[in-house]
């Protein structure tokens, strides 16, 4: 039968020996580790794009933006587009494109303008369409213009060039339009600088 004191010696040596052993032990796995890692490439790397933050910082750009309000006469508008990119200087000031403008007026007529691109200044409320503009309203006409520029604030809009389409009375061709308020304040279309018009019978 082993004595206490032999027993506690027996002890005291795994003690040492387990002092030393583990901490070689524990080198020996680590350097195992180091010597199977795969040697790391450079060219491994993620690949990021060569893109000048600065510059993408300044090119900020808004989706699907929307503006709406009242014009003077009570004319709604909805003023939207697929995306716009706003002035560094002035952010109310911004280019736009695909661009559709709704107006609505209190006795229910109305207008509906598409536009390729366009510029926007919100804080005057105001609008210039180019390309390929397209004008639809509610009381028959469906008109062509390249751009329609003015105010949503007071409801003054107008085409520079000419104006093609048909209506109603048949097929037209003006030197201008605009699109304004009437004297009892509601919203009308006003063809002006000379106006053609093929007058085609309605068929029964």
């Amino acid at each position: 039968m082993a004595t206490p004191d032999r027993t506690r010696g027996t002890h005291s040596r795994i003690v040492r020996i387990a002092t030393i052993v583990l901490p070689v032990g524990a080198l020996a796995l680590l350097s195992t580790l180091f010597l199977l890692a795969r040697t790391v490439d450079p060219n491994d790397a993620i690949p990021f794009a060569e893109v000048d933050v600065s510059e993408r910082a300044r090119d900020q750009q808004l989706t699907a933006p929307r503006l709406t309000g009242l014009a003077g006469d009570g004319t709604a508008f909805v003023l939207s587009a697929a995306s716009a990119r706003p002035d560094p200087d002035d952010p109310r000031r911004m280019t736009a494109e695909t661009m559709r403008l709704v107006l609505e007026g209190d006795a229910g007529g109305r207008a509906v303008v598409s536009a390729l691109r366009g510029r926007v200044d919100s804080g005057e409320r105001a609008v210039d369409l180019a390309g390929a503009v397209r004008i639809q309203t509610s009381t028959g006409f469906t008109l062509r213009t390249e751009r329609l520029l003015g105010s949503l604030a007071e409801l003054d809009i107008v085409s520079p060039g000419e104006v093609t389409g048909d209506g109603p009375l048949g097929d037209l061709r003006a030197g201008g339009m605009r699109i304004d308020e009437d004297e009892a304040g509601a919203a009308r279309l006003v063809f002006t600088d000379g106006v053609d018009l093929l007058y085609v019978p309605p068929t029964r």
